[in-house]
């Protein structure tokens, strides 16, 4: 047996008010589409105010370390500078006092001439070196530096208390040889950071080697916390921004101001304040877009729908018009009694209500005043009475509604629900062979209505086609089509099963007809 569903049962949710979350998906039609679209702009317009804040923020960290590159220059020229050493006997005389005192990094000089001796520093005086190890290498640095011929020269030895390895220099002049060690975190280099950049300095200084930042066992040190100017490696690793300087003077350090915490933190506070409000624009022009696409989908979307609406109404009420005619027809010619001509007149009264119904039901769906048709219990009356309209035309071609009916009820719009069923048993009146059986069943998930029209059933080819517009079926053997008409039917109803919620599917097997199944809620 070749089987096709048309649309898949839900469960009915009164949505006149607040429609499920998949119903408003399903009655927007391509709203995913549109929503993805929308995302996508929007991820396009998050990523501008991202690379907006990127160069805000090369462009402040530019202004602020412009000065600073000159400042830090001052302390590099500091280190490579051969200070003039005045002549001195004993090592303690005023001059040389003062000399050590604007030198403090000074550590060893050595006499080239008269002897060659070492002068080694000792708190605020030169002693004569004596010949002890510290002394013999400071001699080999001496050695080196004049066989390489270099002005200056930069050892690699460790000194006495040193942890980790810090910059040292050799600086050759015509007499002296100086040589100096920046000691990190001691008083020495402090003194010199504040002699150098005055007191009024807006940044901190620090040497780091390549690979630093990217250690885990560096800790903090008391001496590279504020208000010293030295910075020690943790804080350089862990710093908000700054300045470097790949500095050959020192031998591969790298030289690394940074400013202090609390400019730091008003500078980059001052960035997330520019990024959020990129970042709100963005949202909003990305909303007003997304907004915009959504709108004119909707406007065409409503289009569409109404004109559905009125192509479903208007083909409903075709065989509603046809029952009125025949009863109008069967009063005019007078063959009834006076009883049954009142009977015929109610009935009639009856249909023209339903009609009036079906308009304005159809007319407040096209106004937009609601999704579906208001809810109404389908009982075995109801039922039956749809079968009682639909006895003339039946007893014109000869035929019969046979009903099988369920005791229970299910819910549904009324008006459309009858539209839908005479749609079917017009249908299987007009394609069928034999006696119509309309059956009910009740289960736990639905209400089922089975319509058979005891015909000899379709093709799959024709059954894998059925519901789509201006489909007609042509009688086998012969040319033309069985009956007036464009094949609207069907696929407009389908269109209202999907509005609705209700599961529709279509069962045939040669010889043994056309099955339609409608599934609708339990009451």
């Amino acid at each position: 047996m070749g089987f096709r569903k048309i649309t898949r049962f839900r469960r009915h949710r009164t949505s006149s008010k607040n429609p499920s979350l998949l119903r408003r998906l399903q009655l927007r039609g391509g709203l995913t589409l549109l929503s993805l679209a929308t995302l996508a702009i929007a991820a396009v317009l998050m990523s501008a105010p991202l690379l907006w804040t990127y160069g805000q923020a090369d462009k402040a960290i530019g202004l602020w370390g412009e000065p600073v590159f000159n400042e830090v220059g001052k302390v590099e020229s500091e280190w490579m500078n051969l200070p003039r050493i005045p002549p001195f006997l004993r090592g303690d005389e005023p001059d040389i006092q003062a000399f050590l005192q604007a030198q403090p990094l000074v550590i060893a000089i050595q006499d080239r001439f008269e002897g060659r001796p070492i002068w080694i520093r000792q708190g605020g005086r030169l002693i004569r070196a004596p010949e002890i190890p510290v002394v013999q290498t400071y001699r080999q640095w001496f050695t080196q530096a004049e066989h390489g011929q270099r002005f200056t020269w930069y050892p690699t030895d460790a000194l006495p208390g040193e942890d980790r390895p810090s910059p040292k220099i050799v600086l050759l002049g015509d007499r002296w040889m100086v040589a100096k060690w920046w000691r990190l975190g001691s008083p020495e280099v402090e003194q010199t950071l504040r002699r150098v950049l005055g007191p009024a300095c807006k940044f901190r200084l620090g040497l780091s080697m390549p690979g630093d930042d990217d250690r885990k066992d560096f800790k903090p040190q008391p001496w590279g916390a504020e208000p010293n100017l030295q910075v020690d490696a943790y804080r350089l690793a862990k710093r908000m921004f700054g300045t470097e300087m790949v500095s050959n003077e020192f031998a591969g350090w790298n030289l690394i101001a940074i400013p202090y915490d609390e400019e730091g933190r008003t500078v980059v506070a001052g960035l997330r304040r520019k990024h959020r409000l990129a970042v709100i624009v963005s949202i909003l022009i990305a909303s007003s877009l997304g907004s915009g696409l959504y709108l004119r989908h909707r406007a065409r979307q409503r289009a569409a729908l109404d004109s559905d609406r009125l192509a479903s109404m208007t083909h409903s009420l075709k065989t509603p018009l046809a029952i009125l005619k025949f009863r109008c027809d069967t009063i005019r010619l007078g063959r009834l009694s006076q009883d049954d001509m009142d009977s015929q007149l109610i009935r009639l009264g009856e249909e023209v209500d339903r009609l009036s119904g079906m308009i304005e039901n159809g007319l407040m769906a096209l106004q937009g005043l609601t999704e579906t048709g208001p809810q109404g219990a389908v009982s075995p009356q109801w039922l039956q009475d749809i079968a009682e309209d639909l006895a003339p035309a039946f007893e014109a071609e000869t035929r019969r509604l046979s009903l099988t009916l369920a005791p229970a009820s299910g819910l549904a719009s009324l008006p459309s629900l009858r539209a839908a069923l005479l749609t079917l048993l017009e249908n299987a009146l007009f394609h069928g062979r034999g006696d119509v059986l309309l059956e009910t069943l009740r289960t736990r998930k639905c209400f089922t209505i089975k319509i058979n029209d005891g015909g000899p059933g379709l093709s799959s080819s024709q059954l894998s086609a059925l519901g789509k517009p201006y489909l007609r079926i042509r009688e086998a053997g012969k040319e033309g089509f069985l009956r007036e008409g464009q094949g609207l039917g069907l696929s407009l109803m389908c269109k209202v099963a999907e509005r609705e919620g209700w599961g529709l599917s279509f069962a045939s097997e040669p010889g043994k007809g056309l099955i339609a199944v409608l599934e609708i809620a339990n009451t």
